[in-house]
């Protein structure tokens, strides 16, 4: 009959009708999205569908097997044995949730989620500002300083003194520079730091396995697995929450890194990704553009389907690869430390060596070097990406942030990367000139980057429900998840801060 609507026109017409509080074309303070299809998303079985987890995931657990645990790890665990395994249950979890609401925005407009704050009041200036702020305390590159640990001793066969500062000084400029090379060469800068976390994973993990299986007890192995679910267990002795907030803060990527999740879904061509481009290499990466603006979806029924599978391929990459994958990379560690460093005063700018030494006192000689070889490949490719997310999380925003400014396309977005890229490297050699203790500057960039995670994810939140359609918007458990990562890492910093003025007013 002429004129009569049927149920499923009236269907997508309500899905389309946005309330008036969101906003449908991503708000007054960017250039509207433009329109796309949504690419189909990869099968969930089989060989191909084994290839499609090779993602983000992946990259961030390769980068997360650093800091994290080989510098705080062997800390605490040295110190407290593997009683505090669940803070890092929690943060690992907790960031989950957070990751997954920042990749549903990329998938819905193929923008990074920095870019969605971006649009969300007061404005670009103000949120600019603001997480500038909160990334201040990961712009130092202690990791070169701490792969320079395990390099010096390999050279000198022992670990470094106060007489060897020029030499491990040295080997950190030159892991540091080193760790530019492969972010100038090929296609696309992505597949480049995809490749050397997929290697770093297999070796790293690879290794700790195998010396953890036929040389750490039973009994670590119980009290470091079971660490993980004694929720609430604290030592009796003095705790030093700085410490145990820096290690929450990296069990897993840690403040402002999370938000790479959806930087790296968008240049693996996820969701909506696949129709903005990405950012090239500065060599072999002519072919490649960035759009400045994202582009969403018309919400049909077909689209609807594929914007399901793609919702279940972004919760297998983080529940099977990440949480997996940072499980194991703080577990692995944490068994050498409680083995055979315990109750040693560990500086975390040699912890790798003090473990290769306690290996080797037990099992000879040859573990030193297979060891200290093992810690150098945790810390110098973790520089590599280190380097490429904090260039990439300001090229992004500072290239979408243009289009505010009536910028479109024109231009190339490496001229960007790579001069942002220049002025860190810079930047960082300074710094490993200046740079005192790499353990007292993590845990300070730590604390700050959990209050920076705390906040974006009440920000995440806010994008979630303000620039997505309610079909597309997260379960009301994702959106209690992202309140719950806001009140964990604001608090453990908060107790953290109170401690630190407490002894100083002492």
């Amino acid at each position: 009959m002429v004129g009569t609507t049927s149920p499923d026109d009236a269907r997508l017409a309500q899905l389309n009708d946005y309330p008036s509080f969101m906003a449908p074309d991503g708000g007054p303070h960017l250039p509207a999205w433009g329109k796309a299809e949504l690419a189909d998303p990869p099968p969930r079985f089989g060989r191909a569908g084994l290839l499609a987890l090779l993602g983000p995931g992946l990259v961030m657990v390769g980068a997360n097997i650093g800091g994290g645990e080989w510098l705080f790890g062997p800390v605490v665990t040295a110190r407290y044995g593997g009683m505090l395994m669940w803070l890092a249950t929690l943060s690992i979890a907790f960031q989950a949730f957070f990751n997954l609401a920042a990749m549903r925005y990329t998938l819905w407009t193929g923008e990074p989620i920095f870019v969605g704050f971006l649009r969300t009041p007061p404005g670009p200036k103000f949120w600019l500002g603001f997480y500038l702020l909160m990334d201040l305390g990961y712009i130092w590159p202690y990791l070169a300083s701490n792969a320079a640990v395990p390099a010096a001793s390999l050279w000198l066969g022992r670990l470094p003194g106060p007489e060897d500062d020029a030499l491990v000084r040295n080997l950190g400029y030159v892991v540091y520079l080193a760790a530019f090379v492969p972010l100038i060469f090929g296609a696309k800068i992505y597949n480049v730091v995809e490749k050397i976390m997929l290697a770093k994973v297999v070796l790293v993990l690879g290794y700790l396995l195998v010396v953890d299986l036929f040389m750490v007890s039973a009994s670590t192995w119980v009290e470091v697995f079971t660490g993980f679910a004694k929720f609430g267990a604290l030592p009796e002795a003095e705790i030093d929450w700085s410490t145990l907030a820096a290690f929450a803060a990296v069990a897993g990527a840690g403040g402002l890194s999370n938000t790479l999740f959806s930087n790296y879904a968008r240049d693996k061509g996820w969701g909506m990704g696949g129709a903005v481009g990405a950012i090239p290499s500065l060599v072999g990466g002519k072919s490649i553009a960035l759009s400045r603006t994202g582009k969403t979806f018309e919400l049909t029924e077909s689209n609807l389907e594929r914007w399901r599978g793609w919702v279940g391929h972004i919760l297998r990459d983080q529940v099977w690869v990440w949480c997996f994958g940072c499980i194991l990379g703080m577990a692995l560690p944490a068994l050498l430390s409680v083995e055979f460093i315990r109750g040693a005063e560990v500086d975390g700018h040699a912890a790798a060596a003090m473990t290769a030494r306690g290996i080797a006192d037990r099992y000879g000689e040859v573990f030193w070097y297979t060891t200290l070889a093992c810690g150098f490949l945790v810390f110098a490719p973790a520089v590599v990406q280190t380097i490429d997310g904090i260039v990439r999380r300001w090229t992004d925003v500072i290239w979408s942030a243009r289009a505010g400014r009536g910028e479109q396309d024109r231009g190339d977005v490496r001229k960007l990367y790579y001069g942002i890229m220049a002025a860190y490297c810079a930047w960082g050699l300074i710094a490993l000139n200046l740079t005192p203790n790499p353990l007292v500057l993590a845990i300070a960039g730590s604390v700050l980057g959990n209050i920076g995670l705390g906040a974006a994810a009440l920000h995440v939140l806010v994008v979630n429900r303000r620039l997505m359609p309610k079909a597309l918007q997260p379960h009301p458990l994702l959106q209690i998840g992202l309140l719950g990562t806001f009140v964990f890492f604001l608090a453990i910093s908060g107790i953290a801060l109170t401690q630190q003025l407490g002894r100083l007013t002492d």
